[in-house]
């Protein structure tokens, strides 16, 4: 049986404050498929000088500084304005208040844009490249929140590995998926960034699911929750991913179960 040979040519776009690294997995890095990938690429950029335009706190025209001021007309006016907003209100009521869109009192969804713009750029200029026959895998990664995907019927898969927090040259698991969405929290390349509503030694926590924005709030969540409280939201929304946790040894919890990672393949 003969195996594919994948290139994963890609391109890298710095907005936000992070970089975005745009990625195809192709058997045949041809001169079709990099024009693809650039085209992608600078719609992607065009398209992320936008969102940061509109929700970005330090912009005092920005649709977040407006509405902080008082004014309605971003929400009337402004149908991505009215989805993050509404996104951020249920994140805030699913998680006990433990996310929140505030930030001194003031309606800030920072914590929430990041995986919202990734996930809308790469359902509308990525995923159509996966009609072209050499392209079998695309994927959108910003600041190690990542959102891929995989041509119907291919065999290939994307490996992602989840970083040991005290040591980031060692890799502590690996997830193989071809489908879907996995953000990662913590404070081993930002700082405490975090706010933690509960005390608790959680280093870092992954989650893995179908939406990256799901994915990237309760990866906060978790580290801001502490492992008890995390425990019961894992069960009640099924979640999936890994805890690193100070003092046990990395933490599985797949489709609401949790267990040991040791013990149970990723």
């Amino acid at each position: 049986m003969k195996t594919n040979q994948y290139f994963f040519p890609n391109q890298v776009i710095e907005q936000m404050n992070i970089p975005f690294t745009v990625k195809l997995a192709t058997t045949d890095p041809d001169e079709v498929v990099m024009e693809q990938l650039k085209l992608a690429t600078d719609k992607i950029n065009h398209r992320l000088v936008e969102i940061d335009r509109d929700f970005s706190p330090f912009r005092t025209d920005s649709l977040v500084s407006k509405y902080q001021r008082g004014d309605r007309n971003p929400i009337l006016d402004s149908n991505d304005f009215q989805i993050v907003y509404g996104q951020a209100i249920l994140a805030e009521q699913m998680t006990d208040k433990i996310f929140t869109p505030y930030f001194d009192g003031k309606f800030d969804p920072t914590g929430l844009v990041k995986g919202w713009a990734i996930e809308q750029t790469f359902d509308k200029y990525l995923t159509p490249l996966l009609d072209d026959p050499k392209i079998e895998g695309i994927s959108l990664n910003g600041g190690g929140d990542i959102k891929f995907a995989t041509k119907v019927n291919s065999e290939f898969c994307w490996g992602i590995g989840i970083e040991d927090p005290d040591n980031l040259q060692r890799i502590l698991a690996t997830y193989y998926l071809k489908n879907g969405a996995i953000a990662t929290s913590g404070d081993s390349k930002r700082g405490e960034h975090i706010v933690r509503q509960i005390p608790n030694k959680i280093e870092q926590v992954t989650v893995v699911d179908k939406s990256l924005v799901t994915a990237d709030i309760w990866a906060t969540v978790g580290v801001s929750a502490g492992l008890d409280k995390f425990s019961e939201f894992v069960e009640k929304y099924q979640l999936s991913g890994i805890i690193i946790d100070q003092h046990r040894s990395p933490i599985n919890f797949s489709e609401g179960m949790i267990t040991n990672v040791e013990k149970t393949p990723l």
